[in-house]
């Protein structure tokens, strides 16, 4: 009994405590109340960013993303060359994933594909030349230009969710979240790159902070749909299995005429058909990443890989039966089963089926690709490659070295979020439940739930569409190299459901909800 009798006053003191601090968090939100803004909170968190990045990428040790095959590509489309210091005395043994390459030479014309990542690539160089005229080209110039955009889009999406809490407290949890999820390694990284990961991240977040911020009435409404128009194009032009994008944001804006006022749908309406243009000229002028070996990768790392039969699968493509033989095969191998240019591989294969065909057996089986899915969601929470390296070679890091610093995030999603497709559909599920039921009232429109819903609907789309395209061209062979998009997808859905439930929360201890 006396242990008992002991236990609860323990439960009591401790419940005593909690409500201490409970009164003391009221207090202070009240004395905070008219002492913050959601601006001044969403620029401090924007201002940490920065610091994380300069620290980054602009003090030594500088990090960047070591090329892989396509990053290799991008080099050599921009006219770029490694410099012999940083091949090594026995270039053959050079392995160009190993360490993050800083500086180019810029020796020869490149011919790079149709992509709006080109007009920030050159205005890089642009200004590399300026400053320095050496006939190099240091990648920083391009992580410059990428900041520079990168922190008004971090504004935008702070300023949003800080504008959904009503109390200091929450702001502040709301605030930490978003630098620590965007100004994550994981991300900043790719600014020193030559990849177009980093561009996918910018547009991605000014299409969801341009979006909430759309949730209040007042001045500034049309500039903050002309920032979500531009970014949609930018984005649906960056890379054709991107031109989806495009339509998804013309049926973002479509969606915001039940909010607009007067002249201004005129506006909207304008700049959606222009998104459907983009998407459009998207399919037919901008280049892909996507070769023959990928459209291999598409039947045996995609439609065969999770196929119960391959020979019937094969059959159904109207392909010979004896292909079954590659399932599971990847030409990546280090002893592959096959090289690109055996013929046999382009007249009986690859001359039997396109993307499309491979996007219609996936409709008739479904099942198979909600498991291919699965593997996307593993490849979307580890968007730091293994296979390459943060450092320099000059550093002395050991090849492939990753960088621990800022990583904390990265950290917790590589280890602690569910690697599968019920993450997804849970958040999801979230946005819908707390939002959906409001915005499907009659009686009145609820601005912060109808943007929250319409918004957080076109993100999961347009990741999922991204990610079901590589699939499609590629199989799972590509994922970890295409897997931006629905990284940054889940990461906007979090960080947009957990300010959600700090706002319902207070619901819960009595308040009223504010819209």
């Amino acid at each position: 009994m006396k242990t008992v009798k002991r236990i609860w006053e323990w439960i009591l003191r401790f419940a005593g405590l909690l409500a201490a601090l409970w009164k003391k968090r009221q207090r202070f939100n009240s004395w905070m109340a008219k002492r913050y803004t959601p601006a001044a909170m969403a620029l401090i968190g924007t201002a940490v960013c920065l610091a994380v990045a300069v620290f980054s990428l602009f003090t030594p040790a500088y990090l960047g993303m070591a090329n892989d095959s396509i990053g290799n590509q991008k080099m050599q489309e921009y006219g770029l060359s490694y410099r012999q210091a940083d091949r090594g005395e026995d270039p053959a043994l050079f392995a160009s994933n190993e360490f993050f390459t800083r500086v180019y030479e810029t020796s020869r014309t490149g011919e790079p594909i149709h992509s709006t990542q080109n007009l920030f690539v050159y205005a890089a160089m642009a200004l590399d030349t300026l400053f320095t005229a050496d006939g190099q080209f240091d990648v920083r110039f391009l992580a410059l230009v990428y900041l520079a955009l990168y922190l008004p889009a971090v504004f935008l999406v702070l300023k949003a969710g800080v504008e959904r809490v009503r109390y200091f407290s929450e702001a502040l949890v709301v605030t930490a979240l978003g630098v620590l999820i965007f100004s994550d390694i994981s991300y900043l990284v790719f600014f020193n790159s030559l990849y177009s990961d980093a561009l996918i991240l910018i547009c991605l977040m000014y299409i969801a902070g341009a979006s909430m911020g759309l949730h209040l009435e007042r001045k500034g409404q049309v500039a903050l749909q002309l920032v979500l128009a531009a970014t949609g194009v930018v984005l649906c032009l960056l890379e054709k299995r991107l031109f989806l994008a495009g339509l998804f944001v013309a049926v973002l804006l479509v969606a915001q005429v039940r909010l607009t006022a007067g002249g201004d749908k005129i506006v909207v309406c304008i700049l959606s058909v222009l998104l459907i243009g983009s998407a459009v000229v998207s399919l037919y002028w901008s280049g892909d990443e996507f070769d023959d070996v990928s459209k291999v990768h598409s039947v045996t790392r995609g439609i065969l890989l999770q196929s119960q039969n391959p020979d019937k699968t094969l059959e159904e493509m109207g392909i010979d039966t004896s292909y079954s033989l590659l399932t599971d095969q990847s030409l990546y191998d280090y002893y592959p089963p096959s090289e690109i240019s055996n013929p046999v591989l382009h007249h009986g294969l690859l001359d039997r089926f396109d993307g499309v065909d491979v996007a219609v057996y996936y409709l008739k089986h479904p099942g198979e690709l909600v498991l291919m899915w699965e593997n996307a969601i593993h490849s979307a929470l580890h968007l730091r490659r293994d296979y390459c390296g943060n450092y320099e070679r000059s550093t002395g890091m050991p090849p492939m070295s990753k960088s621990v610093s800022f990583s904390m995030w990265s950290m917790f999603r590589e280890r602690s979020v569910p690697a599968t497709m019920g993450y997804l559909v849970l958040l999801v599920v979230a946005v819908m439940v707390m939002s959906g039921g409001k915005v499907f009232n009659r009686h009145a429109v609820h601005r912060w739930d109808y943007m929250y819903f319409v918004t957080m609907l076109t993100i999961a789309a347009i990741g999922l569409a991204d990610i079901t395209a590589v699939i499609c061209l590629s199989g799972d062979a590509q994922l970890v190299q295409c897997s931006m998009t629905f990284g940054v997808t889940l990461d906007l859905l979090f960080y947009f459901v957990i300010a959600e439930i700090l706002h319902k929360l207070n619901i819960l201890e009595g308040k009223h909800e504010k819209n």
